[in-house]
């Protein structure tokens, strides 16, 4: 049963680096900087595409990592999901909020 929830919030938060990325993709074509000073210089070294990329990969590799220690670990595997998944979607409405504002 615990199984069954990490690999559904392992897919959830996969799906969050995707939604960031893509809303990101569009708020920073907008011309917003961008205000992750670590996002910021990956931008500036490979543009917005590939740096969005490059950072999005990081924090897919990082949630695969923690879905794979969910045998030793289960309860922290799936804690540390869930906290995951909840930084992700409230960032996921703060970008909709600016995209709202900047393209209203």
């Amino acid at each position: 049963m615990k199984q069954a929830m990490i690999v559904k919030l392992a897919i959830v938060n996969i799906l969050l680096q995707v939604a960031d990325g893509l809303a990101s993709y569009q708020i920073l074509s907008a011309g917003v900087p961008e205000v992750n000073p670590l996002v910021a210089t990956y931008i500036a070294q490979w543009g917005v595409f590939g740096g969005l990329v490059y950072s999005k990969a990081i924090g897919c590799i990082l949630v695969v990592l923690i879905f794979m220690l969910r045998k030793r670990v289960e309860s922290v595997v799936v804690h540390g999901l869930t906290i995951i998944a909840y930084v992700y979607s409230i960032l996921a409405v703060l970008l909709v909020m600016k995209m709202a504002v900047l393209f209203a």
